[in-house]
């Protein structure tokens, strides 16, 4: 099999036998903007299935995390991405998107956002195949918000889910049937440049230093971290952070008022992996107190150990990539005494950190990434045209928890 890279135009992705796919059948996505991290798994899509395969999205900002991308053959364009009311939102031109009988529909899966429920009825009256992409459950699902994100799905013939533990929860509580056929991506991002700058990990030869990257808002719990700095247990422990975002100030206020000054650098918002990997040399421990998504991946390809909070629940849907004790350490959901005790200890222990990097490496380069991602989405893709039942069969993994 060729490995791909995003500068081979035509790579072959998937051992499935993407021919049988109709030339002028059009596998659309439509999405509210494009951030940064997808440009990878987009442009390995984009050249494999060629012309037939489009992006449409709004060409906004999002807290750092998108460029403009007018220069990918993928990306169409749409109006803005706007608030009509209180939670409910519209992407204009996105409804008049072309559509015809035999495409296949993409959709994010943002169940506030009204164009989106619009063009997947669009679609099905068109007589186009339809695919919700999106979480099962996220960190902030309340009962009635995931009630109805599920009854919104069912406006699709198809779901594709972050991971394959989402998955397996769906078709444990739910089952397939011929109109709901699931697949998962194992959602993750290009490691391809990483795993060419991070070097070696020896955590003898690196500071006691944690690292940090994500968006600086309510949900990353930043003050746990800085309040489990100031723990004398930590007292000699540093940070770097890379990020920004509304509390950022409210932070450094923090930080200045717990006398972390000296210890905590601030980076702000980062995309370039040549930038980012000059920080993470430095690093034993990727840190996320809150609520961790793909940050979690983003710090495991690096092959730091990871540190998250116990309540898999309360976590977005990669927390799948954490496996306690071997990639990674769990603290007391909440608990800054209980993450100082963490990071205290695991931070001393060379031997094995040095271990758990390894395991970290071994997540992302077998799962979690942009190549592994795109593989599976053009996999599912060859099966939504032919036709084929998905998920019925599959194995079904026991409930799980990190508490």
């Amino acid at each position: 099999m060729q490995k791909i890279t995003a500068v081979n135009p035509r790579p072959h992705l998937s051992h499935r036998d993407t021919t049988r796919i109709e030339p002028e059948l059009k596998i659309i996505v439509l999405q509210p903007v494009v951030p940064s991290y997808r440009i990878a798994f987009f442009e390995r899509l984009h050249a494999t299935l060629g012309s037939r395969f489009s992006v449409y999205s709004s060409q906004q900002t999002l807290n750092g995390l998108t460029e403009y991308l007018d220069e990918y053959a993928w990306k169409k364009p749409l109006g803005p991405y706007c608030q009509i009311a209180p939670g409910i939102q519209w992407q204009a031109g996105a409804i008049g998107i072309d559509i015809k009988s035999g495409d296949i529909l993409i959709v994010s899966g943002a169940p506030r956002c009204l164009s989106n429920l619009a063009v997947l009825i669009k679609a099905r009256i068109k007589g186009a195949k339809t695919v919700w992409w999106g979480h099962y459950m996220s960190s902030t699902s309340k009962p009635w918000r995931a009630s109805l994100r599920l009854l919104l799905m069912r406006l699709s013939s198809y779901i594709i889910f972050y991971t394959d533990a989402e998955k397996h929860e769906y078709i444990r509580n739910f089952g397939t049937t011929p109109y709901s056929h699931v697949f998962a991506l194992n959602n993750g991002i290009e490691t391809a440049e990483i795993s060419r700058l991070r070097g070696t990990y020896d955590a003898s030869h690196r500071e006691d230093r944690i690292f940090f990257i994500g968006r600086l808002t309510h949900k990353a719990r930043l003050d746990l971290l800085f309040e489990a700095l100031a723990d004398p247990k930590c007292a000699a422990i540093y940070c770097d952070i890379i990020g920004s975002g509304e509390m950022e100030p409210t932070l450094r206020n923090l930080a200045k008022n717990l006398g972390l000054e000296a210890r905590i650098r601030w980076h702000g918002a980062i995309t370039d992996e040549r930038l980012i990997s000059a920080v993470t040399k430095y690093c034993k421990l990727f840190v996320y107190p809150g609520a961790v998504g793909l940050s979690l991946i983003h710090g495991l390809s690096y092959g730091l150990p990871a540190i998250v909070h116990n309540r898999t629940r309360k976590h977005n849907p990669e927390i799948a990539a954490l496996t306690p004790e071997i990639n990674g350490f769990v603290f007391e959901e909440g608990n800054s005494k209980s993450l100082a005790t963490v990071i205290s200890k695991a931070i001393s222990d060379n031997q094995r950190l040095n271990i758990m990097s390894m395991s970290a490496i071994h997540t992302t380069e077998n799962a979690f990434n942009a190549e592994a991602m795109a593989k599976r989405f053009v996999n599912a893709i060859t099966e939504i045209v032919q036709g084929k039942h998905v998920g019925s069969t599959d194995q079904v993994l026991p409930d799980t928890d990190l508490r």
